[in-house]
């Protein structure tokens, strides 16, 4: 199992790099400040119990990160030894945990990161953290240079024009606005506490 991990890890981070640009500069355009935290009734075995931080919301679909549902953790020197990418020179002995973003694009990884960390290339910013598949970060991270906290993922939640909505009618969901979502406290009970909070 954690072979297989490793070996999917070291695809991610390849294609991170090849493919840093795609649809970027599309969501910027987009961009809400939401979270749909997942109904405890909820069908889809795939988001039982799930966090998703939304990416885009409007005519041409939706699209979010789930932030709640770790895959695996490995060493970041085992991502990097061995694979055909250099990796940064002092690489520290740090695990690193990925997430399941979502079903779709298996092969593209995302990064929430905090704010102490700056991304030249972003789809999301604001004051408490920042959503990039610039992969700089994995790097920086590896060279003990990266930020405070930081999640990264797999994949990504998409929907298509109108299923949101229907999805929102039939009380799959619950939407979470405006106030900060304590994204990094991102342990099991993440969902618990916010499935059952009147705050935010």
């Amino acid at each position: 199992m954690v072979d297989v991990t490793i070996n999917k890890m070291k695809r991610l981070l390849l294609f991170s790099i090849l493919f840093f640009s795609f649809q970027q500069a599309l969501w910027s355009a987009d961009i809400i400040n939401e979270v749909l935290v997942a109904k405890p009734h909820m069908k889809d075995t795939r988001f039982k119990e799930t966090v998703i931080m939304m990416i885009y919301d409007n005519q041409k679909g939706a699209a979010g990160l789930v932030v709640n549902k770790p895959l695996e953790t490995i060493s970041i020197n085992t991502l990097f030894i061995g694979s055909k990418i250099t990796p940064p020179k002092d690489m520290i002995n740090k695990e690193i945990t990925l997430y399941w973003g979502g079903p779709v694009n298996p092969e593209n990884i995302f990064f929430i990161h905090s704010s102490d960390y700056k991304s030249n290339n972003f789809i999301l910013s604001n004051e408490h953290f920042t959503i990039t598949r610039e992969s700089k970060v994995l790097f920086d991270i590896a060279g003990n240079k990266g930020p405070k906290n930081y999640i990264i993922l797999s994949g990504i939640s998409v929907w298509q024009p109108g299923q949101l909505d229907f999805e929102m009618v039939r009380e799959d969901w619950e939407k979470k606005f405006n106030n900060y979502i304590p994204i990094f406290d991102n342990g099991e009970e993440m969902w618990s506490r916010l499935i059952n909070s009147q705050e935010i």
